[in-house]
């Protein structure tokens, strides 16, 4: 998993050859907890399709702003170094794995 932040995301993003889901994230948020171990089994399923990023929003407050997130968790998929699509608040694996089956 990529650690995506304030710093390195622009050179992440632009040298990326897959779409990248992100999950950003607070250490203190009980559905970024839940969310967690759902993203990191999407990226094993998905490992041959997107790369997975997580981002600290906290502690990587630019790109949170940027991208104007105002709630977490904040699950962004970013393809061509451009939101694709994006989604606010925990959801179940079948879910999200859909959500990417329609966009890549």
């Amino acid at each position: 998993m990529i650690t995506l932040t304030d710093d390195n995301f622009e050179e992440i993003i632009k040298n990326s050859d897959k779409p990248i889901l992100l999950d950003i994230f607070t250490q203190w948020c009980p559905p970024c907890k839940m969310l967690s171990p759902v993203i990191e089994k999407i990226e094993t399923d998905y490992a041959d399709k997107i790369s997975v990023a997580k981002m600290d929003l906290d502690a990587n407050p630019v790109i949170g702003n940027k991208f104007g997130v105002d709630r977490i968790p904040t699950v962004l998929l970013i393809q061509n170094g451009e939101v694709a699509s994006s989604f606010v608040g925990f959801r179940p694996e079948e879910e999200i794995k859909d959500w990417l089956d329609h966009l890549i």
